[in-house]
């Protein structure tokens, strides 16, 4: 693992980075560009439609992103916005046509009486970029316009995250929403009336969000262990170090437009089902690191985590593969692999002091959550008592047998009967870098 989750300071971004996420970034402030690298993805992705790639375990996904910017106050979040916006030009102009077409609908909708044959609602008048302050019902209609002109999805700029209980419908079913959202499935509503919005659209919809640790924190407090946090990809920016002077942002002329462009038409223009070469590969070498990290830290939360931050660490590869013409590079990779543990440190560093312990829902110490390596705390010959007290000390359940179970299991640790004592193997020592 080449990153330190547990560490104070963020995983540092890739050198060399592929064009399309060198380009984009390239206007914002250096302190948020690690953060721009990752919440470019929904909106790059909106450009996509009728696009689907095959996961290690055979299920197809859409490239779902959603992404939170979580920084202190004054911090510059609204730096990434002129981004966004630079990214979803065609969106916007599309969008444009579309008013058009509903606002000549509703005069005309307007006009008829009650006995009058009301005008059918357009078919090819979505709108794909709905502003955040929408209503639950608003969004289901969206949805359903935005599915009949080919499947396409839904893209919002939030810039305040309570925005989104009234886009769900109430914070109860913002989790709800988050869930189908992640894997593309049916979310509608059924009206009693003739004038509600009945439907029951596919939910694509992906959105970036912005806030302090604090609100964010709250937001999501009911729902840390509920695989609500794992859906979404967090992009945490702490306070850099004291500088004079005012950040700035460089100019989205004419020139970096163009250039952006050739790599968003490539996202326009796909479709079908995309294979990646290579990717997998990688996917299961990083999926067999956090496993090992999960089993040494005996970290439920963590590992319910780290399925899904992959998944989406694998989506913006596939991503990157199409916009990037369909090549795969080792900046590709690196910068997933980069994207992955940033994304992971950014949820421990926010919702660790939040974060309970599974099974006895004791608090965790911020200092002491994470997928801290148990076995290298641990002298390399040791007695289930002293694992009993390292778990202790811990905050974690005493009882410990099935975690060396576990350990024995992978070949970290081996049992010598007469000295009733564990030892580390040469393998687990050697792949530490650590002498017998």
């Amino acid at each position: 693992m080449k990153y330190d989750l547990l560490s104070p300071i963020p995983p540092s971004l890739p050198k060399r980075l592929p064009g399309f996420i060198r380009l984009t970034i390239s206007k914002v402030p250096d302190y948020m560009r690690p953060a721009a690298a990752n919440a470019l993805f929904p909106s790059s992705a909106a450009q996509m439609h009728d696009v689907e790639f095959r996961y290690v375990d055979n299920v197809l996904h859409e490239p779902t992103f959603m992404e939170g910017t979580v920084a202190a106050s004054g911090l510059g979040k609204g730096y990434l916005d002129p981004m966004y916006e630079a990214i979803i030009r065609f969106l916007r102009a599309h969008d444009s046509e579309s008013q058009k077409k509903l606002l000549e609908y509703q005069r005309v909708y307007k006009t008829k009486s009650q006995s009058q044959a009301k005008p059918e609602r357009p078919l090819d008048a979505a709108t794909l970029v709905p502003e955040p302050d929408m209503t639950n019902p608003a969004l289901v209609q969206l949805l359903m316009d935005a599915e009949r002109e080919g499947n396409r999805s839904l893209y919002t700029p939030i810039p305040e995250i309570d925005l989104l209980d009234q886009c769900c419908g109430g914070h109860r079913k913002v989790t709800k929403v988050i869930r189908l959202n992640f894997d593309t499935k049916r979310y509608g509503a059924q009206r009693a009336t003739v004038d509600g919005i009945t439907g029951n659209p596919f939910l694509r919809w992906k959105f970036n969000f912005s806030c302090v640790p604090e609100k964010a924190q709250s937001f999501f407090k009911s729902c840390l262990k509920d695989g609500t946090l794992g859906r979404i990809g967090f992009n945490y920016v702490p306070k850099p170090e004291r500088k004079r002077g005012i950040p700035r942002q460089g100019n989205y002329d004419e020139k970096y437009l163009a250039a952006l462009d050739e790599f968003l038409v490539r996202l326009r223009m796909a479709k079908g089902e995309i294979t990646v070469p290579k990717i997998n590969k990688l996917i299961n070498k990083l999926n067999d690191e956090l496993s090992e990290a999960s089993e040494l830290a005996d970290d439920e939360v963590f590992e319910s985590l780290y399925h899904r931050s992959l998944v989406i660490a694998w989506l913006k590869g596939c991503v990157l593969y199409v916009a990037e013409g369909y090549r795969w590079t080792k900046e590709i990779e690196n910068f997933v692999e980069w994207s992955l543990y940033y994304d992971l440190w950014s949820k421990v560093a926010i919702f660790a002091p939040q974060m309970k312990d599974s099974r006895n829902n004791v608090t965790i110490d911020v200092r002491k959550y994470g997928p801290a390596n148990m076995l290298d705390m641990l002298p390399d010959s040791f007695s289930q008592t002293m694992l009993e007290q390292l778990r202790q000390s811990l905050d974690k359940p005493i009882y410990c047998v099935s975690q060396l179970t576990l350990w024995q299991n992978r070949g970290y640790i081996e049992y010598d009967d007469q000295t009733k004592l564990y030892s580390k193997t040469a393998s687990y020592l050697a792949k530490h870098k650590r002498k017998a």
